[in-house]
């Protein structure tokens, strides 16, 4: 396993993906905010009214930085599938069985890339993000009771999120072992749970809240909503007098990525298990 990692991380360094990834990490975070401030510039809207607001203001920008949707949030979980399968174009992947390594072995290898790779560019990215956010616009302080606590969720929130993603790109991506598919399917997933969460988002979904958590992109952002958790609704229903908590409903959106990133794991070993790779 440990010479396989070591493999799969080399060829991760030196793909040609990883530096045109990192260029990308550094260049849409400006031009977005060169956008913002282009928009706050023509904007008829008071500054003082859009500082208070929160309008075109840092806090927007960094905000969306670890969106699924934006500009890197789609680019990433395509990359790391595509950088799964050049392992098969380039023949590496049936080397890797005819010297006699598990397939389990190989594909947690590549599954543990993905994650390194995903978690590290979107890291870049929200980096850049926030710098050039914060050099170039207004930044709204004071907006929450416990800052560090809200950005802290926020942070772990996003970055499982693209820990999901990266589970679903290498499942695809070990399953077809073709790069066109990897990318449409995995774009495919986005766009849907995309979909479902702003549907619930913009609706009342009080009766069936908890079905959320069966939505991972959504359950990730539950703590920061008004309503209840299932774990705390479950306690209230046994004992009584147990108040809920953004802790309680942060770690329940914690839970539905692991459980769905652990269910694309498992399907994904069985499938590649059983393929032939002739």
């Amino acid at each position: 396993m440990k010479q396989l990692l070591q493999a799969d991380l080399y060829r991760m360094v030196k793909s040609k993906l990883t530096m045109v990834l990192l260029i990308l990490s550094a260049a849409f975070p400006l031009f977005t905010v060169l956008i913002y401030v282009g928009l706050r510039a023509i904007s008829s809207i008071g500054e003082e009214i859009m500082d208070s607001v929160g309008f075109l203001t840092a806090n927007t920008v960094i905000g969306s930085a670890y969106s699924l949707t934006n500009n890197i949030g789609l680019v990433i979980p395509v990359m790391a599938g595509i950088l799964v399968c050049t392992d098969f174009t380039s023949g590496t992947l049936r080397n890797k069985v005819v010297a006699g390594n598990p397939r389990t072995k190989i594909y947690f290898s590549h599954l543990i890339v993905s994650i390194l790779y995903s978690v590290v560019m979107i890291t870049i990215y929200v980096l850049f993000t926030a710098g050039f956010a914060l050099l170039m616009l207004p930044y709204k302080s004071g907006f929450a009771v416990n800052v560090v606590r809200e950005y802290v969720f926020w942070a772990v929130t996003g970055t499982m999120s693209f820990v999901f993603m990266a589970t679903v790109s290498t499942f695809f991506a070990m399953t077809f072992r073709s790069i066109a598919p990897t990318i449409l399917l995995t774009l495919l997933v986005t766009f849907t749970l995309l979909i479902l969460s702003s549907t619930l988002s913009f609706t009342d979904y009080s009766n069936v809240r908890h079905l959320v958590y069966f939505i991972p992109t959504f359950s990730g952002q539950f703590f920061s909503l008004t309503g209840g958790s299932l774990i705390g609704t479950a306690i209230n229903a046994l004992v009584g007098g147990v108040s809920e908590s953004k802790e309680v409903i942060f770690a329940e959106g914690i839970g539905s990525f692991v459980f769905f990133g652990t269910v694309n794991t498992v399907l994904g070993v069985i499938l590649f298990c059983k393929r032939d790779l002739k």
